[in-house]
């Protein structure tokens, strides 16, 4: 009797055991599970890298501050630039926030400031969903005229020029006004060697030039021979071989 009893003793011990182990070991599984899940799901979010690139052009600049989700600022809207979203090729329209900043640089009323910013929340409410990169080089027709587009006009009391990041205005979008007739050196704006297209809205003409020493703004004025002229309202969706990344400068008529 004793020694059934000890050997059923025995056996439950041995059985409490095996279940303890099987428990334990269901247990870290599930916890390796979920902690790869976890990681899975920060690796899917990333980084945000717009916000990086916007960070990276204002530790490299001076006077910028961003206002907004894709924009940057300098000397209260004098100049902006714009980046695409993620996943968009070209950048967007202005935000209200740049709009507002452009409509007292030109001096409009509060009354017409206010009728912009509307006008322009409205036209970004109807932006379509970003669409993924097209994997080739060309781009539709329809898409290029759009983003052509988004260079800001007179509808803000003065006429703009743009300068894109890269062909068929896609990239990055620097922007501006007013006449410069003194050099204007995109060194202060992280956008040297960067100017793949162009537009200029307005009515002006805009002279651009290249240095003629690297990393001396200095040598970067009229005397330059490499460069180009933008006439009042015209376009450029490409530069050419010879002149495509190599503004370092630009005046106004």
């Amino acid at each position: 009797m004793i020694v059934r009893t000890c050997v059923r003793f025995l056996w439950g011990v041995k059985l409490m055991a095996k279940r303890t182990f099987r428990m334990a070991g269901a247990l870290a599984t599930a916890t390796l599970l979920t902690l790869g899940l976890s990681a899975e799901a920060g690796a899917a979010e990333g980084p945000d890298v717009l916000q990086q690139q916007i960070d990276q052009v204002l530790a490299r600049t001076e006077g910028g501050v961003q206002i907004s989700r894709y924009e940057i600022a300098w000397n209260g809207g004098e100049a902006v630039m714009a980046f695409p979203l993620p996943g968009e090729r070209y950048a967007p329209p202005s935000s209200a926030a740049a709009v507002k900043l452009q409509a007292e640089t030109v001096g409009l009323s509060s009354a017409e400031t206010a009728k912009a910013v509307s006008a322009a929340t409205e036209e970004l409410d109807g932006t379509p969903a970003p669409e993924a990169v097209p994997s080739d080089e060309e781009e539709p027709a329809g898409e290029v005229t759009a983003a052509a587009s988004n260079c800001p006009t007179e509808t803000l009391g003065n006429d703009w020029y743009c300068f894109y990041q890269y062909k068929s205005y896609a990239g990055k979008r620097l922007a501006w006004n007013a006449a410069h007739k003194n050099y204007m050196y995109f060194s202060a704006y992280n956008f040297v060697n960067r100017t793949s297209s162009w537009a200029n809205k307005g009515g002006k003409t805009i002279y651009v030039r290249g240095r003629t020493q690297s990393g001396n703004d200095g040598s970067c004025n009229q005397y330059s021979n490499n460069g180009w002229n933008e006439p009042a309202h015209t376009t450029s969706t490409g530069l050419s071989s010879s002149l495509d990344n190599t503004a370092d400068c630009f005046w106004t008529s």
